[in-house]
């Protein structure tokens, strides 16, 4: 159900999530007239003493509630932003990279851009799709472990050579972790017992709403309170997986780097 979600565009959901909690607060009412529980009479004073209570009860849960999801939404922004933030930072490293490579002055250095060029294209066009998955690209770690083995097999000379080949050395570690940590990173929504949490509580307002004295005010009141709550909800639920769904991690920052290592090829 939630791949389906992340198909749509985010207006979709959001649109989505406020519709179906207006559809089923509006039901409510419909529900207390053909249930006979609900068609007992009462005195106008047990009617309001009963539905002071509830309300009181509801509004609480609903404040709580909001609370957690705000909480919750700065959270998985921030999850987003450091994902985005460590990829452009990924990128950078080998940009770096390919620079140092094209300084070094060597033809075995040479022969490393032409393989970094191909890692870096197999990070965009295999590996990126597969990172809605929670996976990287087995392809793409292969492409990686030449370069890896080819610049530690540099023989550097005295001078300048020597300083770059250490800074490569370094880089092609910081590449390697980089990139575990954006594929680790695929795996930081939020745990299924925040959801759970959400749904036994909009299931509590459900059951308590149905038991207030609803007149057309208060269902259409109730239904734009539940329609601003399940917005917050789709928000959440669009920035959960930060590389899912229409508004996720660009590689963007990749495609940038191969252009700029294909310009200083030439």
């Amino acid at each position: 159900m939630t791949e389906f979600l992340y198909t749509l565009p985010d207006a979709a959901i959001v649109i989505l999530f406020t519709l179906a909690s207006m559809i089923v607060m509006g039901s409510l009412g419909l529900i207390r007239r053909h249930v006979p529980f609900f068609q007992k009479i009462r005195t106008a004073d047990e009617i309001k003493k009963s539905d002071d209570f509830l309300i009181g009860i509801r509004a609480t849960l609903i404040g709580m509630c909001s609370l957690v999801l705000a909480f919750s939404l700065v959270t998985v922004i921030g999850n987003f932003n450091r994902a985005e933030a460590a990829a452009a930072a990924e990128a950078s490293l080998i940009n770096n990279m390919d620079r140092m490579m094209a300084r070094y002055g060597d033809p075995s250095a040479s022969e490393l851009r032409d393989e970094l060029l191909a890692y870096t294209r197999s990070i965009v066009e295999d590996e990126w799709p597969m990172l809605d998955l929670g996976r990287g690209s087995e392809k793409t770690r292969e492409l990686f472990v030449p370069i890896s083995k080819g610049v530690i097999a540099i023989q550097p000379g005295q001078g300048r050579q020597s300083v770059i080949y250490t800074e490569m050395v370094k880089k092609a570690d910081d590449i390697a972790e980089a990139r575990e940590a954006r594929i680790e990173s695929t795996s930081t929504s939020l745990a299924a017992v925040f959801w759970l949490m959400v749904t036994l509580t909009f299931s509590a307002v459900i059951i308590l709403t149905i038991f207030i004295d609803l007149n057309s005010i208060r269902v259409f009141g109730f239904a734009i309170q539940m329609a601003a709550f399940a917005a917050l909800l789709s928000v959440v639920f669009i920035f959960d997986e930060p590389f899912n769904g229409e508004t996720s991690v660009s590689p963007k920052a990749f495609v940038k780097v191969i252009r700029a290592m294909e310009a200083r090829a030439h």
